[in-house]
Formats: structure tokens, sequence, C-alpha cells
């Protein structure tokens, strides 16, 4: 999956390539159950992948639980973390926009961190790779 990491740190994800990521992992997850090789990262990269399938008014369900209660443990942050899970959405192409002075974000994306509460990690240099599997505490 180191692999997807480095495609996701120089590339945005669209609806569309979202489904073909997710077919791509998809098959990857199964090459390596074949080979006797079960990792749960697999698991977690297709749950992950959805970020970018999914539309901007439904993001705060997955990520948190229908309840929308950000200390429910329930949704994407309880299973895969917040940081790990805004680091992916951020690669969404529709997270930032050009402007004249550069990019910024969505109006969405500040409504949703707002309402959750969180801070954005993208705001910094962030090293995308460190979510890879292999920088994942073993399963």
């Amino acid at each position: 999956d180191i692999l997807v990491s480095r495609l996701l740190a120089h590339y945005y994800v669209s609806t569309v390539g979202a489904v073909i990521l997710g077919r791509d992992v998809d098959a990857l997850r199964g090459v390596a159950l074949l080979a006797g090789r079960h990792h749960s990262h697999w698991d977690n990269l297709r749950e992950l992948v959805t970020l970018y399938m999914t539309p901007p008014d439904a993001l705060k369900a997955m990520l948190v639980g229908r309840d929308g209660d950000i200390n429910s443990g329930k949704g994407l942050f309880a299973a895969m973390g917040r940081e790990q899970c805004i680091v992916f959405m951020s690669r969404r192409v529709d997270y930032r926009y050009k402007t004249t002075q550069g990019f910024k974000k969505s109006g969405w994306v500040m409504e949703l961190l707002n309402d959750l509460g969180v801070n954005d990690p993208t705001d910094g240099n962030v090293n995308i790779a460190k979510f890879s599997a292999e920088n994942q505490k073993s399963t």
C-alpha cells in the first residue's frame, strides 16, 4: 500500500478516480489473500477510499457515526484515526480550489471541520507515507 500513499502524495482523487482506485485496492487485497497474507490494512484502505466517493453532506456521518457525536467511538475516526481520515480526505479533488491568492479550502470542508471541532493536519506539511501499512502498528 506504499504505492497508494505515494500516489496520494502527488495526485488528487475524483469520484470516478475513487471507483477505479477502489477496484485496484480490491484486486491487490485479493492477490494478498491468495498469497496467504491477509493484512487488515487492505480493509482499512478500502474504507478510506470511500471518503472519495461520499458526497460532502454525508461525510460527517461517515466519519463519526449517524448520531454526529465525535466522541461516540463510531465511524472512520474511531476505526482509522482522525488525522489519517482527514489527510486522506484532503486528497479529494473538491477539498480545495484555486484562487488568485493560491489554494483555499472549499466551504463544505471548513463547515465540516468546524462542526466536528477538529483541526486540519494538512494546514502544515504532511508526510502521507507515514500512513502506509509499514508505518502503522502491526495487525
